[in-house]
């Protein structure tokens, strides 16, 4: 796999850059036909454990897709709403970018393979090469149908930061919330009783081969009996690998009349932006209930929301 674009195929990309030509576009186009590339992807919530732990276990160098891995090619969109598939010609060109850490898997992939994809895909207005240094935007003409090109992404990298952070998504969204709603009371019972060692139960699978980063004692418990119809759980979740998106703190409500539970999450937002106060449902579904509350006042914003689905059944 290639670490570095060629000098001609370097020279064809700056020529295109300082002037916008039919020359240089269709010299441009024919050094990248044969060309692989590069392209930031990220892998769904639900991945199996297993597949991650396989793709982390060759973190940092190229290995074949997984079987049943289904990476997603990121998107970008500029401030007019339209959205372009990134292409980068190395992954020196993916680190140019402030939001290189927001693309921790690459896919290796021919550059045709890349128009095929974009040809066919829903609300994708084109390509944009290098974006974050070339920025040469590519308009794909989709009236004409490509040949049908079955080749799948050859290579694929994870970074330590993704495979963390999917883990803990997995564990917080879907793993955790899922035992919840079909085990119910048995299971919160466990849950406030062995805490944190419950929770470390979900990690076994992926950290089989590495050292998981928790330890029981990272996550700290608060029971309250709110009242006959709520009892609610706080779960201060660890500091590490704590990256945007993540919970830093799980909520769980029990009502022991109508024997239904809820589950809530105060997720952590990006530099700049207010966390976001998240609701998964028994039916999985992920409602936001917007900025979270200040912190002091999370308490009494879970209980509220709480007591208004209590008033309502």
């Amino acid at each position: 796999m290639p670490q570095n674009e060629s000098k001609e195929l370097l020279e064809a990309l700056d020529a295109m850059k300082a002037e916008k030509n039919k020359e240089n576009a269709e010299r441009l186009t024919k050094l990248l036909e044969d060309t692989e590339v590069f392209v930031p992807a990220v892998l769904p919530q639900d991945t199996d454990p297993g597949i991650l732990k396989q793709m982390y276990g060759s973190q940092g160098t190229p290995q074949p897709v997984p079987e049943g891995a289904r990476p997603v090619p990121c998107i970008l969109q500029n401030e007019a709403g339209q959205k372009f598939f990134p292409i980068f010609t190395s992954n020196g060109q993916i680190e140019m970018g402030e939001g290189f850490q927001k693309y921790p898997i690459t896919l290796n992939m021919p550059f045709k393979s890349c128009l095929d994809f974009i040809v066919r895909a829903q609300g994708i207005d084109g390509a944009v090469i290098n974006p974050f240094s070339h920025n040469i935007i590519m308009n794909i003409n989709k009236e004409e149908e490509p040949p049908v090109n079955e080749e799948e992404p050859k290579q694929v990298q994870v970074s330590e930061q993704e495979f963390h952070t999917l883990v803990r998504r997995q564990m917080e969204s879907y793993l955790l919330p899922g035992k919840i709603f079909t085990e119910g009371e048995e299971f919160i019972k466990d849950l406030c009783s062995r805490k944190g060692e419950c929770l470390l139960e979900f990690f076994k699978e992926p950290y089989a081969q590495v050292k998981c980063p928790y330890e029981a004692d990272d996550y700290d418990f608060m029971t309250l009996n709110i009242s006959d119809t709520l009892q609610l759980t706080r779960i201060s979740m660890p500091h590490e690998n704590l990256y945007p998106g993540i919970a830093e703190t799980l909520f769980v409500t029990w009502n022991p009349e109508s024997k239904k539970a809820g589950y809530y999450g105060i997720l952590k937002a990006p530099r700049g932006e207010f966390n976001k106060l998240m609701e998964i449902t028994s039916e999985g579904k992920a409602i936001d209930h917007g900025d979270a509350p200040g912190e002091g006042s999370e308490l009494q914003g879970i209980i509220d929301i709480a007591n208004a689905k209590n008033s309502s059944n």
